[in-house]
């Protein structure tokens, strides 16, 4: 079946899905946008508490789920953007860095925390790749995503040195019936075609309890070609999700709120191109890559949580248990690097490939008592957390057969087998002191005690008779956040903040023969923020803007180095990172809303790192850009009774950047990119259709570059946008 003929089904079946009978109902709420001539309120919980955006005393950005949906923004790589200084690394659906105010250094634990509702998802440890599984959730039926920006360690804890990114969900509604269906089809330039189905339920139970029901399934066609296996369209994906809510409130006093979020990735390949390490140009052609074998990956983000709000008064109790769970299988090729060796010692052609599985369980609880808006406001609180994890790696050798096949007795030439076992305890209090109608201070504080046990078991032929390792550690650290505000008018505020966000240290499990020189723990990194901003509505509400100034230090940076082919953490090296984020909106007239935010980051190493990384003081911290921003235009207006027409284009700028420290080939300058996207299309009652281009000038953004040595021909492997992608969106509400 050709490209166009899937997409012609894909669109057959979406109007087959509208002809269904539905209720009348107001058109859906993301055809509002635009229609009003005044800037929205928008509420966040940044704070932990409902707040009005302009109120909350740091930098946050807002995404609401009518805005995603719009704009058809479904993943990071859509989104991203949208955010003052926020940057993505990705080299496959479902292995993604996110990057906050540049504090970025590579290594594999994640200086962005990320929260789903009331839960804390990923690891916090510098064990179990965090760093590089940042769930990639699908936007449909979202409320909102929150972007913190700046440390978070005195309200969310562990791992949110640059900031911290928080899916809200819808809640189930109690008040009525409503639904939706959605159907997309789409084709990339030089791939395929692509689609997905969606649909939600919500139904009332009785006047005080309600479910909420959600799925989807995704298509996400493949780009890139490998020659050397006469392979088309290796990269494609599916994603695949299910979420399930119930909500009960007996009274305006008690709220129980259950969920569960499950959601799968499943790649084929990398969205990788081999490129010349000097000049980054195509090695094989446009959009290739050349591997002896697939390398496919999977992730599974499961997420369970119980919440209970219940307001007594003087204050609010809420409770909030989470079960959460991420498994990821992945393959990677690896006869680049062990194909010559292999073939050599067994005397016939061989290739070798590593199999990689992390399995990780995490439960959390935590318990806080919040006041009612007065005077003094205050949140204390008790925090609890517990994950296993369990990574292992297998190297084999494979028989370059049809179909390849381990070759007997050499399938587990080198088996690595990491299981980790972290806990904390921690107590947070938050206070905000109203002086004045006008002037308020903030403080708040954290003490957090952790900690770390690691195994590191050794088997195989490479490795001789083996051995098991451990390693354990623990810690205390303290986090603090101090933020005044003044309140010019209703419409302008003035703030400034200083905050400190920190990475758990942890063990190195380390063969006794390793020099005693290497590190047997890694100590915690932490950075100090200070920024000041200002929040304004202008010209009777028309007019919003945000601009803040920031400057960082990070210190005892944590860095993953190689030695003696053992991945081990250190610390090492010192960063700044200063610099200006701006973001606006205006809404000239009725229906046409502009939008724009932009950023100017200066972040750079204050000393070297260990040699064994190549990181020189004045360096660029790895995939900062100096520079980065959007722009948005949206407008509406009817065109009948019944039916309202809208149109939107959006263009979006990285700039330079520049690629891991490596003490071999040095950073790499990552080209700037710019990439336009446009939709359009029709609302009728609770109808809409909508005609989507995404990076309409088909430009080759890179979004991650590396992989030297690991790869044929000494190439480097460049992560790129997709290319240009015209779809259309049918969906129904009721």
């Amino acid at each position: 079946m050709n490209a166009v003929t899937k997409l012609s089904l894909l669109a057959g079946a979406a109007f087959a899905a509208l002809a269904l009978p539905v209720a009348s109902y107001a058109a859906d709420a993301a055809a509002d946008a635009g229609k009003g001539s005044t800037v929205q309120e928008v509420i966040v919980t940044a704070q932990k508490r409902e707040e009005n955006l302009k109120d909350v005393p740091q930098s946050v950005t807002a995404i609401s789920g009518d805005s995603l949906d719009v704009k058809r923004a479904v993943t990071f790589e859509d989104y991203v953007t949208t955010v003052p200084g926020m940057n993505l690394i990705s080299s496959q659906p479902g292995a993604t860095r996110l990057v906050l105010r540049g504090i970025n250094a590579g290594g594999v634990s994640a200086t962005i925390g990320t929260y789903v509702d009331e839960t804390p998802y990923g690891s916090v440890t510098g064990l179990a790749n965090g760093a590089v599984l940042a769930p990639d959730l699908d936007t449909f039926d979202m409320q909102r995503v929150e972007v913190l920006r700046g440390p978070q360690g005195t309200l969310y804890g562990a791992s949110s040195l640059g900031g911290l990114l928080k899916f809200v969900t819808n809640a189930p509604d109690p008040s009525r019936y409503s639904g939706k269906i959605e159907v997309d089809g789409d084709e990339t330039e030089s791939g395929s075609a692509g689609g997905s189905v969606k649909g939600l339920f919500n139904a009332p139970l009785g006047d005080s309890a309600a479910v909420r029901i959600g799925a989807y399934y995704s298509d996400q066609p493949g780009f890139i070609d490998d020659p050397l296996r006469h392979a088309k369209d290796i990269n494609s994906a599916h994603y695949s999700g299910l979420r399930l809510g119930f909500l009960y409130k007996p009274t305006d006093k008690f709220t129980v709120r259950l969920s569960v979020v499950g959601q799968d990735i499943s790649s084929t390949g990398t969205s990788t191109e081999d490129v010349n390490p000097v000049t980054l140009k195509p090695l094989y052609g446009d959009l290739t890559q050349s591997r002896t074998f697939a390398s496919p990956n999977k992730v599974a983000y499961r997420i369970y949580n119980a919440t209970e709000d219940y307001d007594f008064g003087p204050a609010s109790l809420i409770s909030s248990t989470s079960y959460a769970t991420l498994r990821q299988d992945s393959n990677e090729d690896a006869t680049a690097m062990y194909g010559p060796l292999l073939s050599g010692a067994l005397r016939q052609p061989l290739g070798a490939n590593v199999l990689q599985d992390l399995k990780q369980q995490k439960f959390t609880q935590e318990i806080r008592l919040a006041s009612p808006s007065q005077t003094f406001e205050w949140l204390v609180g008790a925090f609890y957390t517990h994950e296993q994890n369990q990574l292992n790696q297998n190297l084999s050798a494979i028989s370059l057969v049809n179909p390849p096949q381990v070759v007997p007795g050499f399938g587990g030439l080198e088996v690595i087998s990491l299981p980790s076992d972290y806990s904390e305890y921690a107590v947070f209090a938050n206070g905000d002191y109203h002086f004045t109608d006008q002037f308020d201070v903030a403080v708040g504080g954290r003490y957090s005690r952790n900690k770390q046990d690691e195994s590191q078991v050794t088997t195989g032929l490479l490795v001789g008779p083996g051995s098991t390792v451990g390693g354990s550690s623990s810690e205390g650290v303290f986090t603090f956040a101090v933020a005044p505000k003044y309140k010019l008018s209703d419409d302008t505020t003035l703030y400034a903040r200083v905050a400190k966000g920190y990475r758990p240290g942890g063990p190195n499990a380390l063969n006794p023969l390793v020099p005693a020189a290497v590190p047997r723990t890694f100590q915690s990194d932490s950075i100090i923020n200070y920024e000041a901003g200002v929040k304004s509505d202008l010209f009777e509400k028309t007019v919003s803007v945000e601009l803040t100034a920031f400057y960082i230090t990070w210190s005892k940076i944590q860095l993953l180095a190689d030695v003696d082919g053992l991945g081990v953490n250190v610390n090492g090296g010192s960063a700044e990172s200063k610099g200006v984020e701006g973001a606006f909106t205006w809404v000239p007239t009725t229906g046409l809303t502009l939008s724009g935010n932009g950023a100017y980051t200066q972040a750079n190493l204050t000393a070297d790192t260990p040699a064994l990384l190549g990181g020189k003081d004045g360096d660029r911290l790895p995939y900062s850009a100096p520079v980065s921003g959007s722009l948005s235009a949206d407008y509406g207006r009817p065109v009948s009774d019944d039916v309202r027409a809208f149109v939107g284009a959006s263009v979006r700028f990285e700039g330079r950047r520049r690629s891991d420290f490596n003490a071999t080939i040095g950073q790499v300058s990552v080209p700037s990119y710019t990439a336009v996207d446009l939709r359009g299309g029709l609302d009728w009652h609770n109808y809409r259709a909508e005609l989507y281009v995404k990076n309409l000038g088909d430009e080759r953004g890179i979004l991650s570059l590396g992989g030297q040595g690991s790869t044929p021909n000494g190439a480097l492997q460049a992560g790129l946008i997709r290319p240009r992608t015209i779809g259309i969106s049918l969906s129904a509400t009721y």
